[in-house]
């Protein structure tokens, strides 16, 4: 949140939102009621989150957390990754530990769920960019190992054909979260091998190596934008070697050359 310069996580087996203001400790942490996954800013101090049964606000400071909004059926369960379009919108889709039926879907406060992609195994690093003055949105299939790109109108919840934007297969791993700089790069985390990636629509730009296999989310902040800050996951994940020490750690990587933009908000009304 770059105007209360805080930096918001979740750790989704204590079902737990973290924050730390300035990015410095001291930790500030409130128990939701189920597992959290995505967060997205609106324009107060509340936060939308995807928990068990729906889209909730939450309000860290009061402590807080009211359902706004049950998922469609089709959303085969719950919501797992999400983010604002920069229309006043969300973009969010299925969690599926295990394989199954998946979608993506766009979500209006005013007008409601809409359906983008009903083949979706599990979505991840939904962002939303310009490309050659074409509103775009960028997001990851993690069980295909493919980040998916497809013309979007952000006002009426629609999107165009999909094309492969990122092909995490010949990184070895397969995509998670994900953020956006300033000049429409997409940073995208690679499960499995370490990295992060990233994507421009000429293709891949540049890898960053983390110590630990499972990078799982990343944000840019700071007052510049100049840091990229990186949540990572503690549990194994099928890897022959035993988690690194660094494994489940929250860090920063700076000096990328790049810097971020503002997180885009929710309509809350």
């Amino acid at each position: 949140d770059d105007r209360r310069q805080r930096l918001y996580f979740v750790d989704c087996a204590t079902q737990t939102l973290h924050w730390l203001d300035k990015a410095e400790p001291p930790l500030h942490s409130m128990k939701l009621p189920t597992m959290p996954a995505g967060l997205v800013l609106t324009d107060g101090g509340r936060l939308v989150a995807c928990l068990d049964d729906g889209l909730h606000v939450v309000d860290p400071d009061a402590g807080s957390s009211e359902l706004f909004s049950t998922y469609p059926e089709g959303m085969h369960g719950r919501a797992n990754d999400a983010n604002a379009d920069g229309a006043g919108n969300l973009i969010t889709g299925t969690l599926n530990l295990v394989p199954g039926p998946g979608a993506s879907w766009w979500f209006s406060a005013a007008e409601g769920w809409r359906l983008l992609d009903d083949d979706i195994g599990n979505a991840n690093g939904p962002v939303v960019i310009e490309i050659e003055g074409q509103s775009t949105l960028v997001m990851a299939d993690t069980p295909a190992r493919v980040v998916y790109a497809y013309a979007y109108d952000g006002r009426k919840g629609t999107i165009g054909e999909r094309r492969v934007f990122g092909d995490h297969a010949a990184l070895d791993g397969a995509p998670d979260g994900a953020t956006v700089d300033a000049e429409g790069g997409v940073w995208s985390c690679v499960l499995g091998s370490g990295k992060i990636a990233r994507f421009t629509a000429a293709g891949l730009d540049c890898v960053v190596e983390t110590p630990m296999a499972n990078p799982s989310d990343v944000t840019f902040g700071g007052s510049d934008f100049d840091r990229l800050f990186v949540t990572s996951i503690a549990v194994n994940l099928g890897e022959d070697a035993p988690p690194a020490t660094e494994a489940g750690w929250v860090f920063a990587v700076d000096g990328l050359g790049v810097t971020g933009r503002p997180e885009a908000r929710f309509r809350l009304e």
